[in-house]
């Protein structure tokens, strides 16, 4: 996994690998993954998803899905207070 963080937005690679452990992790795998085994590249901005290639190419692919790696890898990564953030964690209701 590779990730750039910036201010307004962030990219992040996904090696054929961290896609296949990420879809196969005991207890929370994901049996039918369109990513599994798959690079992945995605590029966001605070007004969402700007990039994507599966494999190097444009695809489309589940957004369920692409959005749970993504925020699997990216949130650990990102500041609190950073716009992206927004796109990968629940709505807080009051």
């Amino acid at each position: 996994m590779r990730s750039q963080i910036h201010k307004t937005g962030f990219k992040l690679w996904l090696s054929a690998n961290d896609t296949y452990n990420w879809a196969n992790r005991s207890g929370q795998s994901w049996p039918c993954s369109q990513l599994s085994d798959k690079r992945l590249f995605v590029e966001y901005d605070n007004n969402g998803l700007v990039d994507i290639a599966i494999n190097g190419r444009f695809a489309d692919c589940d957004n369920t899905e692409l959005n749970s790696i993504v925020a699997d890898h990216i949130l650990p990564k990102l500041p609190n207070m950073h716009p992206c953030r927004m796109f990968f964690e629940p709505i807080k209701r009051s």
